[in-house]
């Protein structure tokens, strides 16, 4: 599977040559830094739009740069990637070193979440990482993502309350959002006033979704619509700017400041491994355990039902 040089062109400082013109692969070479470089830059912003911690990112990146080593030293060309390479990367992790499971799934988890990104951003037709399995753990299980508990989405909720009385309806808002309602970062960040869509049974919003995800319509529980109806009254009313939440001087906050917030009231309650990730996990686990219907959890949260089963006990 060769990236779509309409979509990628990769070279530092032209953006705009054809791949084939704009790569010149050094077989010589170990890590093709100047090569691979761009792309990882792009999938760094990918993975930060997708509400990801900082050490998470790292960790992935880390990861990609020894599969770029170990892809380039097999004298393949270093922006070409077809899944019998990601296949046969998987079995020299498993065969050819001595990591455990945890650390090759942690592995292999980063490269899936590349192919997404290639496929997603148009540079394959279709994700080449998609069928590659993790390795079972020794109880037979596959490593399930971090949730929160029932008693930890409580903590999370009172340390918002704890803090700044100006922030506490939008940001108790926003991670309602995530918690009750599944959405990523990028999602809360984009919402317009105009999304919520106010029904005599409750609330939905529409959500301005891209790749995958596209747009849908998210049902809103009493929970998530009482949040919002308190911050709706709060929220500055700024000419011209329809965002829905606000930084202090009336700007849209944008996804940092988001994936920020939600670690630092995360931190304050004691849950120092919880990101906003974190709470898009909670939201699928608890929907799949009280809807038991994959495909329409996966259409409330724009991913394919397959990528639920990892949920699954």
């Amino acid at each position: 599977m060769r990236l779509n040089p309409q979509h990628a062109s990769f070279a530092p400082g032209n953006r705009k040559a054809p791949l084939r013109d704009s790569i010149a692969v050094d077989r010589h070479s170990v890590y093709p830094r100047a090569q691979f470089q761009p792309i990882l830059e792009r999938f760094e912003s990918y993975l930060e739009q997708h509400a990801l911690s900082p050490a998470t990112i790292r960790n992935y990146l880390a990861d990609l740069r020894a599969f770029a080593r170990w892809h380039t030293a097999r004298g393949l060309h270093p922006l070409r990637f077809a899944p019998a390479d990601f296949r046969a990367y998987r079995e020299h992790l498993c065969n050819e070193t001595k990591h455990s499971p945890a650390t090759v799934n942690r592995r292999l988890q980063s490269l899936r979440q590349f192919g997404r990104f290639l496929h997603e951003r148009g540079h394959t037709a279709d994700n080449p990482t998609r069928g590659i399995p993790l390795l079972p753990s020794r109880n037979g299980h596959y490593p399930a993502p971090r949730t929160l508990t029932r008693a930890e989405v409580n903590r999370l909720a009172e340390s918002i309350r704890r803090g700044r009385p100006s922030l506490v309806q939008r940001d108790h808002a926003i991670v309602q959002l995530m918690v009750q309602a599944g959405l990523r970062v990028h999602e809360v960040a984009a919402i317009r006033l105009g999304d919520l869509v106010t029904a005599r049974r409750g609330m939905s919003l529409h959500v301005r979704g891209s790749g995958r995800g596209g747009e849908r319509s998210v049902p809103l529980n009493a929970e998530t619509t009482r949040a919002l109806r308190d911050y709706l009254p709060t929220r500055p009313a700024i000419p011209r700017v329809d965002h829905l939440f606000l930084s202090q001087r009336g700007q849209p906050l944008s996804m940092r400041s988001i994936q920020r917030l939600v670690e630092n009231y995360a931190r304050a309650a004691g849950l120092p491994d919880v990101c906003a990730q974190t709470l898009r996990h909670t939201y699928a686990k608890n929907r799949l355990e009280e809807t038991r219907d994959a495909a329409q959890v996966a259409r409330w949260l724009g991913c394919n039902a397959k990528s639920l089963e990892r949920y699954a006990r």
